[in-house]
């Protein structure tokens, strides 16, 4: 059996730059750790790099403007990840992240994605489709830009639904709240991005896989994740029990990328058909591994495979969180 070919999509790409200093003061010139570390970055993007690291094969489609949007898509093809770029006007965003070597906090300074045009959002989507002709499954996971209508992703389910190829979606706000509404095979809040579209009081295990239930039961969702950070996740599959999958104890260096990683590895093992539980363990096993890692940096084979080893699946019960 051969890789299965995932395609991702990146309307808010990034080149993430990431360095050090020893500590942060106000006023005064901080001396960066150099040369800074960059890494091309979005969600998709991230998603795609991780799923390459894994063993898939992946696809990225991104809109990419700009001299800084070259060297995304440099950074990308030395990688050996195929892209499809969508060339758009406004110049893709630059994020920084700095460490603070005294404490091992981590600051992350994050622009707003460009606005894109009507006819930029079409090729997106036209491009996607296209690349998902021989595909396993489709992963859209960013912001949503100014420009591009909220529905963006859950239009894109349902064409993609036409030909019987599953949607897994990771956004937030307004596109979250109308991606759930569409055919998708999955979607990755966190606890905030389901508060900001619930007036649920999320405080217990329970209360969330109310929520969730409540969301499916309106919309076409099959799985809903919601992370937990260093706790794990919750799965609530629609029609079947829901479970939590939770995480060796460890020391994170980095959150960067870990949300990005769990996704990158729960869509490969859906690819591969292994089981949601399965699929789960893997997911939350390669989000720990990317906290293990400087920077901007994402999951690692090997220390997923060791990890998922730690991973414990319970029943949600009414915990608090």
């Amino acid at each position: 059996m051969g890789m299965p070919r995932i395609v991702t999509l990146t309307l808010s790409p990034a080149l993430d730059l990431s360095t050090s200093v020893d500590a942060i003061e106000p006023w005064k010139k901080l001396r960066c750790e150099s040369p800074p570390r960059t890494d091309p970055g979005g969600g998709g993007i991230n998603v795609a790099r991780a799923i390459l690291e894994l063993g898939g094969d992946p696809i990225a489609v991104a809109a990419l403007g700009g001299h800084v949007g070259s060297l995304v898509a440099d950074e990308l093809r030395g990688q050996g990840i195929a892209l499809r770029r969508v060339n758009v006007r406004r110049a893709t965003r630059q994020n920084f992240a700095v460490t603070e070597r005294s404490t091992g906090f981590q600051f992350r300074f994050v622009h707003t994605a460009p606005a894109m045009s009507p006819a930029e959002w079409t090729r997106c989507l036209h491009i996607t489709l296209e690349a998902a002709q021989d595909a396993a499954i489709v992963v859209a996971s960013s912001s949503v830009p100014t420009g591009v209508p909220a529905d963006a992703f859950a239009v894109l389910a349902e064409q993609l639904a036409e030909h019987g190829t599953p949607l897994v979606v990771d956004t937030s706000g307004p596109a979250l709240r109308a991606a759930l509404m569409a055919p998708l095979e999955l979607v990755k809040p966190s606890i905030n991005e389901l508060a900001g579209i619930t007036d649920a009081r999320l405080d217990t295990m329970e209360r969330c896989e109310t929520a969730i239930r409540t969301l499916q039961f309106r919309g076409g969702c099959r799985v809903v994740v919601l992370s937990l950070g260093a706790d794990g996740a919750l799965f609530v599959p629609r029609g079947e029990d829901a479970f939590v999958v939770r995480p060796p104890a460890i020391d994170p260096i980095s959150t960067s990328g870990a949300g990005d990683s769990m996704v990158a590895a729960i869509t490969l093992a859906l690819a591969r058909g292994e089981s949601l539980v399965d699929a789960a363990r893997f997911g939350v096993a390669a989000g720990t591994s990317a906290t293990l890692v400087e920077g901007t940096g994402l999951c690692k084979l090997d220390a997923v495979q060791r990890l998922m080893a730690g991973t414990v699946v319970t029943t949600p019960g009414g915990a608090p969180l």
